[in-house]
């Protein structure tokens, strides 16, 4: 009897344990955890360290830059105007940058002659880290608003090219072979073959062209500009102020998750709405 008892009891844990298990798999859950976890290592790093500052001290040194507030003496709060001149940088670099690397990518994924003529160039381009970047572009164009610019652009054209030649190459040959079989106009063949089958590729060169183009900005800002986002950490990096410089280094990371969720993910979903869901994630494969 103990044992049937046992096995009554069961599906009521079981469920409860299911239950429970739903709710940490919900990616809402694992982002407030996430973040909490941080600011529990951040105020732990407060505590070890007189370097690290607090969490109250970055929000109120960010409340005066936006406020355009006294930081004492002559030094004044700025915020929307570095902010600004980043962001109108990021959009040039990315507007001429993106284009620039989705005509290359195909060209080399369609064409062997420019394929052997540019693929090694590019992949040599992609293995550059930002940081070359910023300095080539600092010395070749001064302390200017170009060098931001410039340097966008180089990152973002490798990532975009790379990726797009790739996803050329992985379009099924049978596809390609049935589209001349029946004729297929090239209008078409180019539209939903090659447009249609590079389009999973496009977004991964795209999000990794978002996000290393902004890191590119920063540091060209930091090291080679007299405005922007970068230049502002780094004025109070030099100053000693290390709130406002914490708070400068979070606002460019806070920008860019706000891009990729606001912008990247909701073109993501709806360019695949045909494919929401094409296979079983590691977590649903093993239960977890």
């Amino acid at each position: 009897m103990p044992a049937l008892g046992a096995l009554d009891r069961q599906p009521g844990a079981y469920h409860h344990q299911s239950g429970a298990r739903g709710v940490l798999r919900r990616p809402w859950v694992v982002q407030i955890i996430a973040f909490l976890v941080l600011l529990g290592i951040w105020q732990y790093l407060t505590v070890a360290s007189d370097r690290v500052p607090r969490i109250d001290e970055v929000l109120s040194f960010m409340g005066t830059e936006i406020s355009g507030g006294s930081h004492g003496g002559v030094l004044g709060g700025k915020f929307w105007s570095p902010l600004g001149v980043s962001l109108q940088r990021y959009a040039i670099g990315l507007a001429i940058g993106v284009p620039a690397g989705m005509v290359l990518g195909l060209l080399i994924g369609s064409s062997g002659w420019v394929r052997g003529l540019l693929n090694d160039t590019t992949l040599v381009l992609l293995a550059l880290p930002a940081v070359v970047w910023a300095f080539l572009t600092s010395l070749w164009f001064g302390l200017s608003s170009t060098a931001p610019i410039v340097a966008v652009v180089l990152t973002a054209i490798p990532f975009m090219a790379v990726n797009l030649s790739t996803g050329v190459r992985n379009i099924d040959a049978e596809l390609v072979e049935m589209s001349n079989a029946y004729r297929v106009p090239r209008r078409n063949r180019i539209l939903d073959l090659l447009l249609g089958g590079t389009i999973g590729s496009a977004f991964t060169g795209l999000r990794l062209a978002f996000t290393t183009g902004w890191n590119s900005l920063l540091i060209v800002e930091w090291f080679g500009a007299t405005d922007g986002v970068g230049w502002r950490a780094r004025f109070w990096y030099d100053a000693l102020r290390y709130p406002g410089f914490v708070g400068w280094v979070l606002l460019f990371v806070l920008l860019i998750t706000v891009l990729d969720r606001l912008v990247l993910r909701r073109l993501e979903r709806h360019a695949f709405q045909w494919n929401q869901k094409p296979t079983l994630s590691f977590a649903e494969d093993w239960g977890i």
